[in-house]
């Protein structure tokens, strides 16, 4: 007969030294994770701070309505605001459709074979490319071998470039958090594939898309090095037109601005510069908070509906 495993039961002691023991790491995880916390926040504060502290005594009406004036030492920023609203814009009319449809196949029709896991991985691999290779992908391309030179047009598809991996990604996530009682139950209604993708996930899944469509061009438009190398001018005198020409013509704009103001130190006043990377900042922001509440708003009347 075989013999019974002898079972050591801990006396108390150890129980209470082993429960000791977890209760001393699980606290000292937890004041590290508070400490890293703290820190972070604290560099983010005294970031921000610092922008806000010397550049709001610059961002005045005039300063954001007015050309540069005096070779750049006085004057305001509005060509440069000008043009960073016309790359977003841009960047996002051309981004649009193949994010979306991009993220509709991924997320419906790719499935989950080798060949769906290989695209989403290249897809999530250009996401986090830094910004400065698909700049020197606009420029092989765009300036250098279709002869655009540096233009508006060079600059909107560089962006879009950057931005199509993210939106695509967005896209999948938005239809993938549709509800699948919503699908199964407009498919036996009979409806096709197709419609119910067209009818029922798409408007369930608009507020999410867009909402990460239009963060995802604004980050792009507040980019430097994909604008360096494809559209940015420093500052241009001649009388701006809202035509075609504009296409193939390098455009002013926040980011380029920027960066010669630090580059060119001692040329460009620092209240000018601070005022610059505040008006940026602000740029970004309110893009953020205009998305956050676009997509608040299409929600709510989704739910009453």
């Amino acid at each position: 007969m075989a013999s019974l495993a002898k079972i050591v039961i801990p006396n108390e002691k150890a129980l209470t030294t082993r429960d000791n023991s977890r209760e001393s790491r699980s606290r000292i995880s937890s004041y590290s994770l508070a400490l890293v916390t703290f820190l972070t926040a604290l560099l983010i504060v005294g970031i921000i701070g610092t922008i806000v502290w010397k550049g709001a005594p610059s961002l005045t009406w005039e300063f954001l309505s007015q050309s540069p004036k005096a070779n750049m030492s006085a004057g305001g920023i509005w060509p440069m605001i000008r043009g960073s609203l016309l790359l977003m814009g841009g960047t996002l009319l051309a981004v649009l459709p193949a994010g979306i449809l991009g993220g509709i196949f991924l997320a419906e029709y790719a499935g989950r074979g080798r060949l769906a896991r290989l695209m989403h991985a290249c897809v999530t691999s250009l996401a986090g490319t830094p910004s400065i290779v698909f700049g020197l992908f606009g420029l092989a391309v765009f300036v250098l071998l279709l002869k655009w030179k540096f233009c508006l047009l060079a600059g909107w598809l560089t962006l879009a470039v950057f931005s199509l991996p993210t939106v695509v990604l967005t896209t999948e996530t938005a239809i993938r958090s549709v509800p699948d009682s919503l699908i199964e139950g407009a498919l036996s209604l009979g409806l096709s594939k197709w419609q119910t993708m067209w009818k029922v996930v798409l408007p369930n899944a608009m507020p999410g898309i867009l909402s990460g469509l239009i963060l995802t061009t604004g980050r792009a438009a507040g980019e430097a090095p994909p604008i360096l190398l494809t559209a940015g001018i420093y500052y241009s005198t001649s009388k701006f037109e809202l035509n075609s020409g504009m296409l193939f013509q390098p455009i002013e704009n926040l980011p380029y601005h920027l960066a010669e103001g630090y580059r060119q130190g001692g040329v460009i006043p620092d209240r000018i510069v601070w005022g610059t990377c505040l008006s940026l900042m602000l740029f970004v922001l309110l893009l953020n908070i205009g998305a956050v509440i676009f997509r608040s708003r299409m929600r709510w009347k989704q739910l009453q509906h």
